[in-house]
């Protein structure tokens, strides 16, 4: 994989934390849920607050963002927004299979957009950038996304994922053997650490897995 970040969302603090995976996807493990997400989500249950949405750093330089491109980041909310916010209002989070799931947890556990592509659907060179007037996209669970002025990821056929909504073309189903997991990283923070851990659970959790690359840039 090659991936890009345009300098002038570098120059805004954004960068992207991506690992590249081998492994065999399944509809539901029990251990990913009575092991991860359910103490998750629980504690946040117990403990959150959606002031503690609007307070928290993250979140704040991830809105930031969003706001210097033109975007309205009430409107076109951080998915990590829209997964933390559900999770207090104690909506639950839909089971999918074992590498969405996997990645709703790392959005909920590091307050960060995250978003999973398969690589049989998607190029090898992809660019972060921004979305152009008037494009738009064939959503997940939506008709359309609107992604004018949003942060999108781009391979030659065009875009297909943001750290607000992901496209229906580079989604992951159980048939998907090989995948990147990105997580859109918007201000200074641990990042190593981030990465060694994603790294040691998805090895424990997606069966079969075998990590192949794994970057910041």
């Amino acid at each position: 994989m090659e991936l890009v970040v345009e300098e002038r969302l570098k120059e805004l603090g954004v960068s992207l934390a991506y690992t590249v995976v081998e492994f065999t996807n399944r509809a539901y493990s029990e251990a990913i849920w009575e092991s991860l997400l359910n103490p998750l989500i629980a504690k946040i249950e117990a403990e959150d607050t959606i002031e503690m949405i609007k307070d928290n750093e993250k979140m704040i330089a991830t809105k930031k963002a969003y706001r210097a491109l033109g975007k309205d980041p009430a409107r076109f909310r951080p998915s990590s927004d829209s997964l933390w916010r559900r999770v207090i209002q104690k909506k639950g989070l839909y089971q999918i299979n074992d590498l969405v799931d996997v990645n709703n947890y790392f959005s909920l556990l590091y307050k960060l957009p995250f978003g999973s592509y398969d690589l049989a659907k998607i190029g090898d060179e992809i660019t972060l950038t921004v979305g152009e007037a008037g494009e738009s996209y064939a959503g997940i669970g939506k008709k359309a996304v609107n992604i004018e002025n949003l942060l999108v990821l781009k391979d030659a056929e065009g875009p297909f994922g943001s750290p607000t909504s992901d496209s229906t073309r580079g989604m992951i189903g159980e048939e998907t053997t090989q995948a990147i997991l990105i997580g859109y990283v918007f201000n200074e923070m641990d990042v190593a650490g981030m990465q060694q851990e994603i790294k040691a659970a998805v090895e424990k959790y997606l069966q079969d897995c075998k990590v192949i690359q794994q970057a910041v840039i």
